[in-house]
């Protein structure tokens, strides 16, 4: 038996008269929430939002992937052969998994899985870059991402004077005696990727360092068992790994073209150095903004601004919205050790939309999960509620962000006590 139930809470911050809640449930379970108040706009429904294996392609249910095996490999014919895919394209070697133990939460489902730093999913058929049918001069895209292994200071080594059963394993712990230095810090620390003891080719990443020269000619120590070896010839270096690259058209010039990477974001002449705090082997939500109008770009990692500017060169095309030209990683320095996770894909032409949050205010939020709604009048918002990877042994409560990407600074409570459903 279904229940309606009627719970209210004030909310002033963004110029809403008081509001309240309106709760569809079924055996203690919330099915569906509205908001009803007045000045939320009218918005229309997201443009595109891949839960992997279901897709919403403006708000109509894409069913297809939703058959294939919880291990299927994603193939060409699968996507650009494919006229019912959400993505017209691909590359690299992309799962479709469903492994309890890999799931960002217990409430979420499937998620992609790619091997390599060039693995990516391109070009929402929704959204494409050919064209869009009604143009749009902002674009949202929020998604969740996991890396194996940090990127930004991923080196490899070749290694001499090596001492016997020097035989390291990925995830093994280091340390390099760098020597002195002006910062006072003598010791380097370290985490292995590969080793691979015919070439001597050590793959590793060294905490906080972005170049090599207070790395080669030193001895690497293994924590577990305290053999040595020296790093004698740097043989690569990270390179540049693309997240997302956001574009309209074909990406010539004139036309919107923006990436965010290992180290920077940018769009036309706005660059901005930035290694995105991207925790590996966790599963991290990822936010990109961009207005044309006010040209204007920003990135966020967990809810914290990420690379937030402004660029002044012309890079609109009439009729054409920036959109997703490919997400996932894509990589210069194919031979790294990589493998990835992506899920929760949501694309849409406004920086309106609602979250859940994990704290009463939203300037104590650490945890948000964006919300796809069925509808967004003046009056009424409704959604189902999505937990996604919130921690459901505590409250979660209502955010809805305004058009310059504003949240109410107090939560909406919904729910007393939370259910562990």
């Amino acid at each position: 038996m279904k229940l309606i139930i009627l719970f209210f809470a004030f909310f002033c911050s963004l110029a809403f008269a008081q509001v309240h809640i309106e709760k569809v449930t079924d055996k203690g379970k919330i099915l569906e929430i509205k908001i009803k108040g007045s000045g939320f706009g009218e918005k229309s429904l997201p443009i595109f939002y891949d839960k992997v294996g279901l897709a919403y392609e403006n708000g109509v249910a894409n069913n297809n992937y939703d058959s294939f095996s919880p291990d299927q490999l994603l193939t060409k014919q699968d996507v650009m052969g494919n006229a019912l895919s959400p993505w017209s394209n691909l590359y690299g070697v992309i799962y479709i998994r469903d492994d309890i133990s890999l799931r960002r939460g217990r409430h979420t489902g499937k998620f992609y899985n790619g091997f390599g730093v060039k693995v990516n999913l391109q070009n929402p058929r929704v959204y494409p870059r050919s064209g869009t049918q009604q143009e749009s001069k902002k674009v949202y895209i929020s998604w969740w991402f996991r890396q194996q292994n940090e990127t930004r200071n991923y080196f490899q080594f070749e290694l001499s004077n090596i001492d016997a059963e020097f035989n390291p394993k990925e995830g093994d712990e280091f340390s390099v005696d760098a020597g002195e230095h002006w910062t006072g810090i003598t010791t380097i620390y370290g985490r292995v990727i590969a080793y691979y003891p015919a070439t001597k080719i050590l793959h590793a990443n060294y905490y906080g360092q972005y170049n090599t020269n207070r790395l080669t000619g030193n001895r690497l120590t293994l924590n577990a068992s305290n053999k040595s070896a020296t790093l004698a010839v740097n043989t690569r270096g990270p390179g540049s790994n693309k997240y997302i690259r956001v574009w309209e058209s074909d990406g010539t010039e004139g036309t919107f073209r923006s990436s965010w990477t290992n180290t920077e974001v940018y769009q036309a002449d706005f660059r901005r150095v930035q290694r995105s705090n991207v925790v590996p082997r966790e599963w991290n939500h990822l936010e990109y903004f961009a207005d044309q109008d006010k040209k204007y770009v920003k990135t966020k990692v967990n809810g914290v601004v990420d690379a937030e500017g402004y660029y002044t060169l012309p890079s609109d095309i009439a009729g054409h919205s920036p959109t997703i030209g490919l997400i996932g990683q894509d990589g210069t320095q194919t031979e790294m050790h990589q493998e990835i996770w992506m899920d929760d894909i949501y694309l849409d032409g406004s920086f309106k939309r609602i979250v859940l949050g994990n704290a009463p205010k939203y300037a104590d939020v650490t945890h948000e999960e964006v919300q796809f709604f069925s509808s967004w009048t003046d009056t009424e918002i409704k959604f189902s509620p999505y937990y996604g990877s919130l921690d459901r042994k505590l409250p979660a409560y209502i955010y809805i962000f305004s058009e310059d990407d504003v949240p109410n600074s107090e939560g909406i409570a919904f729910e007393s006590p939370p259910k562990m459903d």
